[in-house]
């Protein structure tokens, strides 16, 4: 019997190791793999260290790759680079969860390429392409998912300009928002990005421009999935607007129609229940 669990592990370990070193020669290349095998055999040695719950934990090799000057990121010139997430979470909240951690990053100019929805498999793939001297730091793009409770499965180099991230996002949460109490009055400083507020319940909303600034108003108001339930866009300038709150409001994100430099002072909002 002991010989038969002896032999299991082993046979275990050999897998690991399998797994481990295809997916390092995935990310860095078969060429810097093979060019680079000794000093990653002595990083690697310790399997054991890049796993979690039994699976390969690939935050953790790539950090080890980086931090040992193995992961290298930037292009000769600037080019076109493909984020593609495939989701569990089919629902419009992981596009905006997506974006908002782009946002948070500081990457404002990129566009969607395409939102395809498997039926089959249940998953939502979303392509996102930017042009950019650098891909995207793996690590840190990791980092900011974790924060909304987004749970990285696997990182895979589909090719040189575009890499893929499966992603759990079944218990995905909004992380930046912005919670306003009922009859609380609360001044918005300058804002970075459009204003994101969540709320249990409301009946109306009241938001207050600041004097010498010039606002469009845009406001959407979204329910607890992020699906947009009614929106506001006005393109004349306001110094205040006020709205019912449509029914199974969670969140309400709220900027201008043009560019937030028109309400670099603020704004002023109460929610009424």
């Amino acid at each position: 019997m002991k010989k038969v669990l002896f032999l299991f592990f082993c046979i275990l370990g050999v897998l690991n190791a399998s797994v481990l070193h295809d997916k390092i020669a995935d990310i860095i290349g078969y060429n810097e793999y093979n060019k680079n095998k000794n000093i990653i055999n002595v990083l690697f040695q310790d399997e054991n260290k890049f796993l979690a719950g039994g699976e390969l934990n690939v935050v953790a090799v790539l950090e080890e790759l980086r931090k040992n000057g193995l992961l290298k990121l930037k292009f000769v010139d600037p080019q076109d680079f493909t984020l593609e997430f495939h989701t569990n979470n089919v629902a419009l909240s992981s596009v905006y969860i997506i974006r908002n951690v782009l946002s948070s990053m500081g990457y404002q100019y990129y566009f969607i390429q395409n939102i395809e929805k498997n039926s089959k498999e249940n998953f939502l793939k979303i392509s996102i392409v930017l042009n950019t001297e650098y891909k995207v730091d793996p690590i840190l793009l990791s980092r900011e998912l974790t924060k909304n409770q987004v749970r990285i499965l696997d990182i895979a180099k589909k090719d040189n300009e575009a890499w893929i991230y499966k992603v759990d996002m079944k218990n995905a949460i909004v992380s930046d928002a912005l919670f306003v109490t009922i009859d609380e009055k609360i001044s918005l400083p300058k804002p970075l990005k459009p204003y994101l507020i969540q709320i249990d319940r409301a009946s109306e909303i009241n938001i207050m421009s600041k004097k010498l600034d010039n606002w469009f108003p845009y406001v959407v108001f979204y329910d607890d999935k992020l699906n947009p339930l009614y929106v506001i866009e006005k393109q004349e300038t306001f110094s205040g607007i006020k709205s019912a709150v449509p029914a199974g409001t969670k969140y309400i994100q709220i900027g201008d129609l043009y560019n937030l430099i028109n309400i670099k002072r603020g704004l002023t909002l109460v929610i009424k229940g």
